[in-house]
């Protein structure tokens, strides 16, 4: 019986006739973009009641990121696109023979490792209350320091998501475009890599 996620046996699930699908994909990103969305606000009310400043003061602070909140949906579905471009320049070398859609597909549906791994991100979000500032003045860039895996759980959290995420695209493309394994393996595990290094910057 073929599984109903890629989490496990991407080349089975991929090989299903129905596979992969931009609709399924879409919906995954979504929850995605979402879910991350609701994590860094409910991380930073908890962050903000720890400002110790007037309620004017404290509406200003939470201001200066909710911005960047509302941005998160919009930058994970940009980015969601960039990478299927990338990857299906690399897939169209290769001789792969289907669309960039088939791409965009795989690539999305393979974000529901990120999707899994959200719960163990919002923990390391929220281990890291206890060096929350009370000083509003370094309030934006705890914010955006936290924002970039700086607790144990983030950062490991965040490479197993590459990691696995990277594996169910590089079985999803093999299966979709016909290609060698290893080498869409190659592909997509140097990329996640190299994009999971570049975060840390």
């Amino acid at each position: 019986m073929a599984p109903s996620t890629p989490l496990f046996r991407p080349s089975a699930y991929f090989d299903r006739y129905e596979r992969p699908s931009i609709a399924v994909a879409a919906a995954v990103v979504a929850v995605q973009a979402l879910g991350t969305a609701v994590a860094m606000w409910l991380f930073l009310q908890r962050v903000v009641a720890h400002v110790d400043a007037p309620p004017e003061e404290k509406a200003r602070v939470q201001g200066a990121v909710t911005g960047v909140i509302l941005g998160i949906p919009v930058a994970i579905f940009v980015g969601w696109l960039l990478l299927a471009a990338l990857l299906h320049l690399f897939v169209w070398f290769a001789g792969g023979q289907r669309t960039f859609g088939t791409t965009l597909a795989v690539t999305g549906e393979a974000e529901i490792a990120g999707v899994v791994m959200l719960p163990v991100t919002t923990v390391g979000l929220l281990s890291l209350l206890g060096q929350a500032p009370s000083d509003p003045a370094a309030f934006v860039e705890f914010f955006e320091r936290a924002a970039s895996f700086s607790s144990p759980v983030l950062l490991v959290s965040s490479l197993v998501g590459t990691l696995w995420k990277a594996a169910i695209q590089g079985y999803g493309l093999a299966v979709a475009h016909d290609l060698p394994v290893e080498k869409m393996l190659a592909l997509t595990f140097g990329v996640g890599v190299l994009g999971f290094l570049v975060n840390l910057v």
